[in-house]
């Protein structure tokens, strides 16, 4: 499976956890949402990096994720922890579905004469 349909399956999936983690009041869904984010966060930070540098690619997986979970960090002082969280969750989910459909629109052949 190609790595950015994994960062954006786990980034919607991730993020309409923690969604309704807040909005329903479901504890559960915390830490299964925080992995789905992080292996859609590490999956983008990944992508960001040319396949030919395999150590920069690692390092760059691994930063994503932290540099996110620091700032949604100084965001949890600011706020409700569970509606950060979602907000934090819904941002991903929505770049995770622009994504999806920027990718699903390159696929498709455009023009008057297309079929």
């Amino acid at each position: 499976m190609h790595l950015m349909v994994v960062a954006r399956v786990a980034g919607v999936l991730g993020g309409l956890a923690w969604i309704v983690r807040h909005v329903a009041d479901v504890e559960a869904l915390r830490w299964p949402g925080l992995v789905l984010l992080a292996v859609a966060l590490a999956a983008y930070g990944a992508g960001l990096v040319s396949r030919s540098a395999t150590w920069l690619r690692a390092i760059v997986a691994l930063c994503l994720p932290l540099l996110v979970w620091s700032v949604v960090e100084v965001a949890h002082g600011a706020g409700d922890d569970s509606l950060v969280d979602a907000v934090a969750g819904g941002a991903v989910a929505l770049v995770s579905i622009a994504g999806m459909v920027r990718a699903r629109a390159a696929r498709q052949p455009a023009g008057a004469h297309a079929a």
